[in-house]
């Protein structure tokens, strides 16, 4: 079974334990769905069971098995919430999760550049990082000026540009 993180926990939210969600994809319905997560750090790694969820303006609070104190939720603050694939929220054409694009080959015209290892914020985007045939890696702003047609099929990302890599 694929799993895939479909968002963050934010903060602690009340009294009673609940926590307030940053959903990676900007959607909240697909939430409403689930009986268990993956809470996931690089040092963690635990299923929950979901007592509660609620709407909460463009976001969702949850309420997890165990958890009934603001204390007891800040401690969950920063962790990713992981599912199976199918719980994710729909991809609408041209979307697709950020875990797709890890692995993909960066190329330019005919000539392969190298392979994205990890994609993340960079304060005016997000970035791509990506590892070089040269093994250097760089950055590579995920904007349309600068990235091309993206083939999660073919796991390829065209740039636009070659200058991008100096």
């Amino acid at each position: 079974m694929e799993m895939i993180a479909i968002g963050k926990i934010r903060t602690s939210h009340g009294v009673q334990g609940f926590v307030k969600i940053a959903s990676y994809s900007g959607e909240t319905k697909h939430f409403s769905q689930l009986k268990k997560v993956i809470l996931k750090s690089d040092k963690l790694e635990k299923e929950y069971s979901i007592q509660d969820i609620k709407p909460l303006g463009e976001s969702v609070i949850i309420k997890f098995d165990g958890i009934d104190t603001p204390e007891k939720a800040k401690t969950l603050a920063g962790l990713e919430i992981i599912v199976p694939r199918e719980f994710a929220a729909a991809l609408s054409e041209g979307e697709f999760y950020h875990a797709d694009l890890i692995q993909c080959r960066i190329y330019f015209e005919d000539e392969m550049l190298g392979q994205v290892i990890s994609i993340f914020e960079g304060g005016g985007g997000e970035l791509i990082e990506v590892k070089l045939t040269s093994g250097e890696t760089v950055l590579i702003p995920f904007r349309d000026e600068f990235v091309g047609e993206i083939s999660i099929d073919n796991k390829l990302i065209a740039l636009k540009n070659r200058w991008i890599l100096g």
